[in-house]
């Protein structure tokens, strides 16, 4: 078993880290995950013991998220992201292409979100090889660095490219809304979005392509829905956006379950063979 800082990896570890690939996530969804034994939780002092030598081992890092201020205040439990040792373990060891990691430096403002969008790409990945091959995926900060030199105001949370078995291709920008952007600036965001891609894909342009919006509620993905239709910015390309939830997105196969058009239409999966 690979070595690192005097800690002896287990396959387990190996798992923790290659799913921490993706991004950060929860204590408690690793606990759940990863420490089971005989059909029942290993004891919380274990997970939090092993999880400890991992991060002295320069595997891993760990957050305490913020207490949310309210009568009864709510505590999360800490987030978990890979560090430095831990990618250099997957990438020395050939258990996964260095393209395939995330570094993810952990912020208590943006951590929710980073959570729900690591969530979406563990979804992305999960269908990978059975139903389609991605073959790109960048996140935010990596579309940024493709963009700096051309004027873009609004980057979408992910592109991915996917390659079904027949040999096509679909491309697809991910926005993952949580209602606090007023609609008339939501709909210029996927104006932008478009020629965003125009400027990132332009060999492939006549790909096929769209627009994943994941709201956190179906009250927001109906308003959503509802003005895409009924504005002349949208309309016309109406047909390029697919709504969902993210309880639908964290419930089952992100890209394999019904998606809705704007229209209200509902389709079994955004793309077939």
């Amino acid at each position: 078993m690979p070595r690192q800082k005097g800690v002896v990896l287990t396959n387990r570890d190996i798992d923790v880290l290659k799913y921490l690939a993706s991004g950060p996530a929860f204590a408690d969804d690793m606990h759940a995950r990863f420490f089971v034994g005989n059909g029942r939780l290993v004891r919380r002092q274990v997970f939090e013991r092993r999880m400890f030598r991992l991060m002295s081992a320069s595997c891993i890092t760990r957050l305490q998220p913020p207490k949310i201020r309210v009568r009864a205040p709510i505590i999360h439990k800490p987030v978990y992201a890979i560090a430095e040792g831990g990618i250099e373990i997957l990438v020395s060891q050939s258990v996964m292409p260095i393209d395939r990691i995330r570094r993810v430096r952990l912020k208590g403002q943006f951590l929710f979100h980073e959570v729900t969008v690591t969530r979406f790409i563990r979804r992305i990945y999960e269908g990978e090889p059975r139903r389609y091959q991605v073959i790109r995926l960048y996140d935010h900060g990596m579309l940024a660095k493709q963009v700096q030199k051309v004027r873009v105001k609004r980057i979408p949370d992910l592109r991915f490219t996917v390659r079904l078995p027949h040999g096509s291709y679909y491309s697809y920008l991910v926005e993952i809304d949580a209602g606090t952007t007023h609609t008339p600036e939501f709909l210029q965001k996927l104006v932008a979005f478009m020629q965003l891609n125009r400027i990132l894909a332009p060999v492939n342009s006549k790909d096929p392509v769209g627009i994943l919006i994941v709201c956190h509620t179906a009250d927001r993905m109906a308003a959503l829905q509802r003005a895409v239709m009924e504005s002349h910015v949208t309309v016309k390309i109406s047909n390029k956006f697919l709504f969902n939830t993210i309880q639908n997105v964290d419930n089952s196969l992100g890209l394999l379950n019904p998606w809705f058009k704007a229209n209200g239409a509902k389709i079994d999966m955004i793309f077939k063979h």
